[in-house]
């Protein structure tokens, strides 16, 4: 048995790092997997941001000489009083300075006369916004709505993105077969799936070591990590241990936690393997505590817990070495534990967070400040 450091500091050395090519269009929510370095300027030419005259210096008249619409490559010149109405966006001549806004001007014949000097624009340069070989989203980069337009400028069709991993869900329990419902993978699934993964449910298996064995062997082979549910403990029926040490390495069995402490973690060719407790508040509980963050980092995201303090309503009594998580109602800044048991579904329903009672802490009294650690 493992304190709950030393079993994050195990999951700790697993890394996922496939990556994949997809388009923009279906870039969102996904995190780069290499920097955006653009190879062009933007703009990509000295451009007007009105519709206005064009021109090298002031005066009080200008001959028009030519027009330009956004979209228009036209390469001109312009010199002394010479002018040229460009669109907003569009490419400016050489020897451009200003943009006089069109409504500050009248035109008589093909002549520009100013009648107010109030607004004078400058122009944006080539280059101004990105220039060419400039980094302009870094690796590690959450994929959004903001961003993903800043692609498109610079042109890229596609981006090369971390792989969503494949989350492999398997149930296991003959009670699951009669009148006992299948929560756990409800439960594990609605995880995976809060953490950006794909999960993937392979169905529910008796208490059989064979048959057991054969659905982890497909769970591996489909997916990138496998989360059971069930038959971890030290029973007869209880094959996980028996299954995991046979087909790879069992790297802890059991957690100085309550509620969760039967809780397995292991590797089958290199693949991750989360066996979790078969009472339904200690799987979710060492869902939160070991899943969650496990696959935030397999997708790249960060994870970090929402810690808020409250006062404790009642006593609660853990043991020596034990990280105690306890399900509570927040009201009015007063922490209210609803754990009635870790197979009592009601003892995780209401609850708005876990009531944190660390290791070296033996007893939280009443009135006591508490870190509580907030579900979302």
């Amino acid at each position: 048995m493992i304190s709950v450091k030393e079993a994050e500091k195990i999951l700790s050395k697993f890394h996922f790092n496939k990556t994949e090519y997809v388009k923009i269009e279906d870039a969102y929510g996904r995190v780069l997997a290499e920097d955006i370095v653009s190879d062009i300027d933007i703009p990509r030419f000295d451009r007007s941001d009105i519709d206005g005259y064009a021109v090298a210096e002031i005066l009080d008249e200008y001959v028009l000489i030519e027009q330009v619409f956004a979209g228009d490559d036209k390469d001109l010149e312009i010199n002394g009083n010479e002018c040229v109405l460009v669109a907003t966006g569009g490419k400016v001549p050489k020897n451009t300075k200003y943009v006089i806004p069109i409504e500050n001007t009248v035109r008589v014949g093909n002549k520009a006369v100013v009648i107010s000097f109030d607004r004078i624009e400058e122009i944006s340069r080539k280059g101004c916004d990105i220039k060419k070989g400039e980094r302009i989203l870094k690796k590690g980069t959450l994929i959004n709505e903001r961003n993903i337009g800043v692609l498109a400028g610079l042109g890229i069709e596609e981006v090369k993105v971390y792989k969503i991993p494949k989350i492999g869900i398997i149930s296991t329990g003959n009670e699951l077969f009669k009148m006992t419902k299948d929560i756990n993978s409800k439960t594990i699934s609605s995880i995976v799936k809060k953490a950006g993964c794909k999960p993937i449910f392979l169905g529910i298996v008796k208490d059989d070591f064979n048959e057991i064995k054969e659905k982890i062997i497909e769970a591996s082979e489909k997916c990138d990590v496998v989360v059971t549910s069930g038959g971890v403990s030290v029973g007869e029926k209880d094959f996980l241990p028996k299954v995991v040490k046979d087909l790879g390495e069992i790297l802890f069995h059991k957690v100085k936690m309550r509620p969760g402490m039967p809780m397995l973690f292991g590797k089958i060719d290199k693949k991750p393997i989360f066996c979790m407790p078969g009472n339904v508040v200690s799987c979710l509980v060492c869902s939160y505590v070991f899943l969650l963050p496990f696959l935030m980092k397999m997708t790249h995201k960060p994870y970090r817990r929402k810690i808020i303090k409250a006062k404790l309503s009642e006593k609660i009594i853990s043991e020596p070495d034990f990280l105690y998580l306890r399900p509570v109602k927040l009201k009015n800044g007063i922490a209210y534990p609803t754990f009635k048991g870790s197979n009592i579904l009601t003892s995780i329903l209401d609850a708005d967070g876990l009531a944190i009672i660390k290791e070296n802490e033996l007893e939280k009294n009443e009135g006591d400040i508490i870190d509580i650690w907030m579900l979302d």
